[in-house]
């Protein structure tokens, strides 16, 4: 049955979690070029303490999770938009990652996702390069103002330093909504949203704009918190 609103029916509201490494409050990050690697798709295979970015882009496993074709440009385009907008002047144009990313194809077979991380923030002369994968895209099953099933997103991005291949920053994005009486302690980030289930994409560019201004008070000193 779907959900509907109105003044006497169940509203709803996102439930939203971003986490920033301990990394970010610790240091600033010194950032003069940023360079976003499309994200990947899916999380590490089960095996105790293995790290998402040693593991090959093929070896990734979506574990059941649903994961729409279209995610990892979705969530890539909304991160670098983000990116720009905040660290202005400091990002590498996408259309340029891109195309060095495509000449560099045949190492998601071959390198762990580090390594090709690394080896792209060299080819675009990056201080910094963003990694991450995509753990979660659920669409909307509904409409604005009536859902049988809402939308969920979940994506993770580690910042390395280009020369060291240090992981400085670390962010995790997730949200799914819910209805407002399953969850009242969130009620001013409902009406934010315009008191609506929104899409996918929606959920996506509010996460990437989030991480992206948690990054940027990394690098002007007032921590990822």
């Amino acid at each position: 049955m779907k959900a509907f609103f109105g003044y006497t029916l169940v509203l709803m509201i996102v439930c939203a979690q971003v986490c920033c490494s301990p990394q970010a409050a610790a240091q600033t990050v010194q950032i003069t070029r940023l360079a976003l690697m499309p994200l990947a798709q899916g999380m590490p295979p089960p095996a105790p303490g293995r790290h998402v970015l040693d593991c090959r882009e093929t070896e990734l496993t979506t574990d059941g999770q649903i994961i729409d074709p279209r995610a990892q440009e979705v969530v890539t385009r909304c991160l670098q938009q983000a990116l720009e907008k905040e660290l202005p002047g400091r990002v590498a144009p996408q259309n340029e990652t891109a195309g060095a990313d495509g000449l560099l194809a045949y190492m998601k077979k071959t390198e762990t996702l580090k390594n090709h991380a690394l080896k792209l923030g060299a080819q675009v002369q990056a201080s910094h390069i963003l990694v991450g994968t995509v753990q979660r895209y659920r669409q909307l099953k509904g409409t604005a103002y009536g859902a049988d099933r809402p939308a969920s997103v979940a994506f993770s991005v580690y910042l390395l330093e280009t020369a060291t291949g240090q992981i400085v920053w670390s962010a995790a994005f997730d949200k799914t909504q819910q209805s407002l009486a399953e969850n009242l302690l969130d009620a001013a980030a409902f009406f934010k949203h315009g008191a609506k289930w929104l899409t996918a994409q929606e959920l996506t560019r509010g996460g990437a704009e989030t991480v992206a201004e948690k990054l940027k008070q990394a690098t002007s000193g007032s921590g990822g918190k």
